[in-house]
């Protein structure tokens, strides 16, 4: 049984507000292409990441969507360089930020990862308690990720740039927060403690005072972009903090101008906060485009079959997929969805569709994207 998908907090709309226009003249900060990753197991290799390309402009949101099962977390730590031993990587994953060459994270040995992660792209994991330490207060965890990178710092200048991390995030009491430890918090104040350590180094990096909070201009960096990764960080909250911390990733992504890339199985949350979608299944990208374009004509089955799994204010009874994602060591030879789609055809068994023109970049891996039989697609 598939995994449902819960929007009980907002109707099902997308959000038209402003969007990334605001960051037209930013550069690409994440250009990835045909990246693959392969992993050991007992029954033989297994590839969770298939050819995957996307990308990324600073300021800008792409929401990951998919199952699970659908290879949207080992995406991330594949961008991070956080993968089991024995992974191979190919491909490309061209990471421009402003404050060093172009990398490709894909090549990158350990030394090199330990310098750009945490400065350069940094994630915000699921469960915060299991992420931070337990035996340690807050403020100390967040300072080791900017001394990490900044080591010739005084303490003095540390602990304010612990302060202002916190603040960021929206903390309260941020100097009473930094002196407690994990278990004292909130399940949405340990959240924000891992946003303001991610962000951490990113606020430390300015030779001048970083001005207030309330002095920043959406969509004028602090300081310089970077690529922040949200691997479904409301999962474990309720649905009034969950919007609290939607708000504000949001607002840290256009006030410091970060590359967001926000993994969640809510199709609710997709339509709040991000600019584009790419759905995922069995390591594939699916489809892909603007966050309106992809959520009010869905051109794959697969991502019909999400919207109609989804809650909304007006459909009553939910229309979940059959069946379940395939196991990687047993994916059928064409088409991963083809066993599960309601459309399939004897076709779709033969090969891997081809990611397919939708028009206005958006673009599905279907054949009966435009095709003449489409029209028994879209009913």
């Amino acid at each position: 049984m598939m995994r449902s998908f819960c929007v009980p907090r907002w109707d099902f709309r997308v959000y038209d507000g402003p969007r990334v226009d605001e960051f037209q003249s930013m550069s690409e900060l994440l250009d990835v292409r045909g990246l693959t990753v392969d992993l050991p197991t007992a029954r033989g290799w297994v590839r969770p990441v298939n050819e995957v390309s996307l990308r990324i402009g600073a300021g800008e949101s792409l929401g990951l969507v998919g199952e699970s099962g659908s290879g949207k977390t080992m995406m991330a730590l594949s961008l991070m360089g956080l993968l089991p031993p024995g992974a191979r990587v190919s491909g490309e994953a061209i990471l421009s930020p402003a404050n060093s060459a172009p990398e490709n994270l894909a090549e990158l040995d350990e030394a090199r990862w330990r310098r750009l992660r945490g400065l350069d792209v940094a994630m915000i994991f699921q469960e915060p308690m299991t992420s931070l330490n337990p035996v340690m207060r807050v403020g100390d965890q967040i300072a080791e990720a900017i001394a990490a990178h900044f080591p010739n710092t005084n303490k003095e200048r540390i602990n304010y740039w612990v302060l202002e991390a916190l603040r960021l995030a929206a903390v309260p009491e941020p100097s009473v927060r930094a002196g407690q430890f994990p278990h004292q918090l909130s399940g949405g104040l340990r959240q924000r403690v891992m946003i303001a350590m991610a962000i951490a180094a990113g606020v430390s990096d300015s030779e001048d005072e970083a001005p207030t909070l309330e002095l920043r201009k959406p969509g004028i960096p602090l300081t310089k972009p970077r690529l922040l990764i949200a691997d479904e960080p409301t999962t474990a909250l309720d649905v009034t903090v969950q919007k609290q911390i939607l708000e504000l990733l949001d607002g840290l992504r256009r006030r410091l101008g970060l590359g967001l890339l926000f993994i969640t199985h809510d199709l609710g949350v997709v339509a709040r906060v991000a600019d584009r979608v790419a759905v995922m299944y069995a390591g594939r990208i699916v489809e892909q485009g603007r966050v309106g374009d992809v959520l009010r004509t869905p051109r794959h089955p697969y991502t019909q079959g999400l919207i109609a799994a989804s809650p909304t204010l007006e459909r009553g009874r939910l229309s979940p997929i059959p069946g379940i994602v395939p196991q990687l060591t047993e994916l059928p030879p064409g088409c991963s969805f083809e066993p599960r789609c309601p459309v399939r055809m004897p076709e779709c068994r033969l090969a891997v569709p081809e990611l397919r023109d939708a028009g206005h970049h958006h673009v599905a891996r279907c054949i009966l994207v435009g095709n003449a039989n489409e029209v028994a697609l879209k009913q």
